[in-house]
């Protein structure tokens, strides 16, 4: 896949049937095109998406583990596999330019099983505040120390707004509207 563009990969993710839920074109994760250069990142902007990396790792961690729980629980069953997606974008940002990808310690942890609250509806309030320090992390923090690194921004912001515009959105509709599956933990 080194060389192509953007729209060739996305491309041949639709000849494949990759596709998300009801029948849209999974998205795919802006990386840089052929004439865009990759630019080296300084200490400032490698820790940012050591950072970014690690944020994305714990909570597909939390997810899988509310599903190893909670089998199937809505909405964790659809946003679990994107949060892996998430982290696979990030760690294509730092193999891109040579350097090492750490290994996801969170997945199958201890801490990771045991931060699962007792329900599915306390997981889901909790999925919430997760998602919304996720997207005060990107633009807070995160992207202002990318700046100029045009394809670690790309990545950076629609991570963010994946967060905001979907996972937010779907925990807070199942933790209002769903909150008999389980009550308060």
């Amino acid at each position: 896949m080194m060389g192509q563009g953007r729209a060739a990969r996305c491309r041949e993710g639709e000849r494949r049937g990759h596709h998300g839920g009801r029948g849209r074109r999974r998205s795919c994760f802006p990386v840089a095109l052929e004439a865009e250069p990759i630019l080296p990142l300084d200490p400032d902007a490698h820790e940012a998406v050591l950072a970014a990396l690690d944020d994305e790792r714990k909570a597909h961690a939390h997810y899988a583990a509310v599903l190893e729980r909670f089998p199937g629980a809505m909405p964790f069953r659809m946003i679990v596999e994107a949060e892996a997606r998430h982290a696979e974008a990030l760690a294509g940002l730092l193999r891109r330019r040579g350097l090492p990808v750490p290994p996801d310690t969170h997945l199958g942890s201890e801490a990771a099983r045991s931060s699962v609250p007792a329900t599915e509806a306390c997981a889901c309030r909790i999925a919430v505040a997760a998602e919304v320090d996720n997207v005060d992390l990107y633009f807070d923090d995160l992207l202002p120390r990318v700046a100029g690194l045009a394809d670690v921004e790309r990545v950076f912001l629609r991570l963010a707004e994946a967060s905001r515009d979907r996972h937010l959105p779907a925990f807070r509709h199942w933790a209002e509207h769903h909150h008999h599956r389980g009550g308060r933990a």
